[in-house]
């Protein structure tokens, strides 16, 4: 089980520059389907990458479902050669992403997310409607009931106003 609360914890230790999207940031805008991972949108500037594997480094992190015998770091060098990662760590799975889908980069998604509390933490959080153009330009089926969920929570925010 992801321990959601000790892998954010882990970032904002380290000052990561990140922005929560997924299945838990849907989870925060009411969204009822379970997500089992968190995923986040980080900077990719170079003291940002310097930030992100010191946080990841105690975490033990390894490609999820790559050979567990397969050489990696999740160093420096290895982060600013890559983009989106998917890993496995003692506190349970976490995806980095540089570029969201239908969103962008860090950049776009920190303008479409907003500061929450979450664990009694501050964390930024994607925006429903940014949500909803990730979750329909990755295109899996898996995805739909999140959809129709955001898109109705988006819907009842609209007649709020």
């Amino acid at each position: 089980m992801t321990q959601f609360e000790e892998l954010l914890k882990a970032l904002l230790n380290e000052g990561v520059e990140f922005v929560v999207i997924g299945g838990l940031a849907a989870n925060i805008h009411g969204v009822t389907v379970p997500t089992y991972d968190i995923h986040i949108c980080y900077n990719r500037s170079p003291e940002n990458l310097q930030r992100l594997a010191r946080a990841l480094h105690p975490l033990n992190p390894t490609l999820r479902g790559a050979p567990k015998d397969l050489p990696f770091r999740a160093d420096e060098a290895t982060l600013k050669a890559g983009l989106n990662f998917t890993f496995e760590t003692r506190l349970g799975d976490i995806d980095i992403l540089g570029e969201v889908g239908g969103v962008g980069f860090y950049k776009e998604a920190e303008e479409a997310s907003s500061e929450v509390s979450m664990f009694g933490l501050k964390v930024r959080v994607m925006s429903i409607n940014a949500l909803i153009k990730s979750k329909k330009f990755a295109g899996r089926k898996k995805d739909e009931e999140m959809i129709l969920q955001l898109e109705a929570m988006k819907e009842m925010q609209e007649k709020k106003k």
